[in-house]
């Protein structure tokens, strides 16, 4: 199931909707179902405040089978920027530091069991991969 999303914050409350249809009608458990809802929050924030001048709408798609839930997130006409290459944050130096910002795509990683990102043709499709529990 895949949907288009306005490339504007006030999408979010349509994205969570979304989110909620599809963890409700595949019998998803809340554990899995919120911080996939974060995961995806935190990137489509990222791709507004940083590919901020792209114009097309951002499709959100969501597949489940017997043992994962994939997402995926795709962005047209944007920049290459490979999120799993961004280094891991040491959380105790990160709040000694008291400065704002960074520790998104730290917790995206920890939220999901996998990122995968590929870049063509100024289209960036960014895959998590959360395991279903049994």
């Amino acid at each position: 199931m895949e949907k288009r999303f306005k490339r504007d914050i006030s999408s979010l409350q349509n994205i969570f909707a979304f989110i909620e249809q599809f963890v409700s009608s595949h019998d998803i458990a809340s554990s899995i179902a919120y911080p996939v809802q974060l995961a995806i929050e935190e990137l489509f924030t990222n791709i507004l405040k940083y590919q901020s001048d792209g114009k097309s709408d951002v499709v959100v798609a969501l597949e489940k089978s017997d043992t994962k839930l994939v997402i995926q997130l795709l962005d047209f006409d944007s920049e290459p920027f490979d999120l799993t290459e961004s280094e891991d944050v040491n959380t105790h130096e990160y709040i000694q530091q008291k400065q704002p910002g960074g520790l998104g795509i730290h917790l995206v990683k920890q939220m999901v069991d996998s990122i995968d990102y590929q870049y063509n043709n100024r289209t960036t499709t960014i895959t998590l991969t959360k395991h279903l529990e049994k």
